[in-house]
């Protein structure tokens, strides 16, 4: 969506706060994100994968941004990065602090030329257009932008998109910046702009996200990863009857794209033989064996392990990827993405 002149990627509305002068971001229209289940009408405002992007006519642009203010074990600040086009932004302009307190940041023009010529070999990404990619972990609010900019042209941005829907792993969980995630690598990889639908802890396919990602024509591969939010609430049966109608939902609203569905990276409960793993893994291997033939082939099955299959992924709370993870969830997942990509 347009936010004076800039474009705000991965934002569908804007929640007014009126005491802080600011808005809130998010990344659904409000009607959908009421439909979702409770706790994902809250994360949905973390601005996974969120960016504001422009390009700056003039020497230099000032936002100014707000952290909502943190809860329980949520740290006060978050990370924010500049790129300037594909190239992740050098140490005068990125990185950036965010805090609950207003927060001013100033991007100043550099001398690009080195990238622009660069660019003649190809690119995603201009190299003119300035990306804010917000910080993953918790929501950001936005009072103005300040400067001589423009929005990106469409020309300028990546042709084709990947959206991405599952567990605070997809939405970034433990990455040390916005860029680190995996949803964020595995796009750059694809040569994809991304769309993170991820809902940390809240992933529970709820009928309004699936109804919301069918309604969208502007993705062209989908990634779904299913079950590790609702292993300690849900049985396998379960997961497979919810899965089966997230899935089958979208396959049908949009019979000219593919998906793809994939299921819990490694985590502690591989570790300790925790049998209700396997289980998932089969209900959901399962879900895409039977909708994969409904629907010629448009559905495929990559097993998380394949993905992601050694501890030394992990961060220290022996769920989430480290930042080592995500790059391996990301490189495993693109070499058999772009395989059908090309084959489709």
């Amino acid at each position: 969506m347009e936010f004076g002149s800039t474009i705000l990627h991965n934002v569908e509305s804007l929640i007014r706060d009126e005491e802080a002068g600011d808005y809130l971001l998010c990344r659904v229209p409000e009607p959908t994100r009421l439909g979702l289940n409770m706790k994902a009408q809250k994360n949905i405002l973390f601005a996974s994968n969120s960016e504001i992007r422009f390009v700056m006519n003039g020497d230099s642009a000032v936002l100014g941004l707000r952290r909502m203010p943190a809860k329980g074990d949520i740290r006060s600040q978050g990370v924010l990065e500049v790129f300037q086009g594909d190239y992740q932004g050098s140490y005068e302009i990125s990185p950036w602090s965010v805090t609950a307190d207003r927060t001013e940041i100033t991007i100043r023009r550099q001398d690009w030329s080195a990238i622009q010529r660069f660019a003649g070999n190809g690119y995603s990404f201009h190299p003119s257009v300035t990306r804010i990619l917000l910080p993953y972990d918790w929501g950001c609010c936005l009072r103005n932008i300040q400067g001589d900019i423009r929005p990106p042209k469409k020309q300028e941005m990546p042709g084709k998109r990947l959206l991405v829907y599952g567990s605070s792993i997809t939405h970034g969980g433990n990455a040390s910046v916005p860029s680190g995630t995996y949803a964020f690598r595995l796009a750059r990889k694809l040569g994809y702009d991304l769309i993170n639908l991820g809902c940390a802890g809240s992933c529970q396919m709820d009928e309004a996200m699936a109804s919301y990602i069918g309604s969208r024509d502007d993705w062209d591969m989908a990634l779904f990863e299913l079950g590790v939010n609702v292993i300690e609430t849900w049985d396998g049966d379960r997961l497979y009857g919810k899965a089966l109608a997230f899935l089958a939902a979208v396959l049908e609203a949009r019979p000219d794209k593919q998906v793809f569905v994939t299921d819990m990276y490694y985590n502690r409960y591989d570790f300790e033989g925790d049998k209700r793993a396997a289980r998932f893994r089969g209900a959901i291997q399962r879900c895409a064996a039977v909708l994969s033939g409904q629907y010629g082939g448009r559905l495929h099955y990559i097993n998380g392990l394949e993905a992601m299959d050694t501890p030394q992924g992990l961060s220290s709370d022996g769920l989430h990827p480290s930042d080592l993870g995500h790059g391996m969830i990301a490189e495993r997942l693109a070499g058999y993405m772009a395989e059908k990509k090309e084959v489709n």
